[in-house]
């Protein structure tokens, strides 16, 4: 009877402590548990904060206004005989010793057939804030009266006087994103310019916009 009992008791005894074991085991898988809950949290927490501090330097690196057709690609149709290629309207040539043809001969041309067009790719999407068109400055400026100026299918402008530069100012509360921007002259004129600067922000993805 006596040995029953103690029998009985060793069992009970092994089974709290196999109960006490397997407690012990749940608490430490627990804890191992929130440990690694707490390692991927605090993860997951620099993780957004160093995206958080990427986002806002790509804000300040893409809001700097600048000159963004420098020796981009540029285009013409209907090109004039001589050397006035299109890419000379981005070649940042806008100041000379004198207005004798001889010394500004960086400069683009068309023949005079209507619908001449210049144009720059700018090499991926901008934001556009301003456009300044150099007009030939020894004779003729009168021909570029009528050309409209495009960011990709948007008209910016139109020239409506004759005279040395033209600014086409794009403002805040109705931005402009383009990946080209285009001169065109609808009109039986001569298009000649010296130069076409675009000032803008970016390169933008097409879902990166800051406005």
């Amino acid at each position: 009877m006596e040995e029953r009992m103690e029998e009985q008791d060793k069992k009970e005894e092994d089974r709290f402590a196999a109960l006490d074991e397997h407690s012990k085991t749940v608490e430490r898988k627990i804890s191992e548990h929130a440990a690694v809950s707490s390692t991927i949290s605090n993860h997951v927490s620099e993780t957004l904060s160093t995206a958080i501090t990427l986002e806002k330097r790509q804000k300040v690196q893409l809001s700097e206004v600048r000159i963004i057709s420098l020796y981009k690609i540029a285009e013409q149709t209907n090109p004039w005989t001589g050397n006035h290629d299109a890419d000379l309207a981005v070649d940042g040539m806008v100041t000379f010793d004198s207005h004798h043809w001889a010394d500004m001969a960086t400069l683009t041309h068309t023949t005079n057939s209507p619908g001449s067009k210049l144009w720059i790719e700018l090499g991926g999407l901008f934001r556009i804030y301003k456009i300044k068109v150099w007009n030939h400055r020894h004779c003729c400026q009168e021909r570029l009266i009528g050309a409209h100026i495009y960011a990709d299918d948007r008209l910016i402008g139109t020239v409506i006087q004759a005279q040395g530069t033209y600014d086409f100012t794009i403002g805040d509360e109705d931005p402009v994103y383009a990946k080209e921007i285009t001169l065109q002259q609808p009109l039986g004129k001569h298009l000649h310019i010296i130069e076409l600067q675009v000032w803008g922000t970016g390169p933008f993805l097409e879902d990166d916009k800051f406005d």
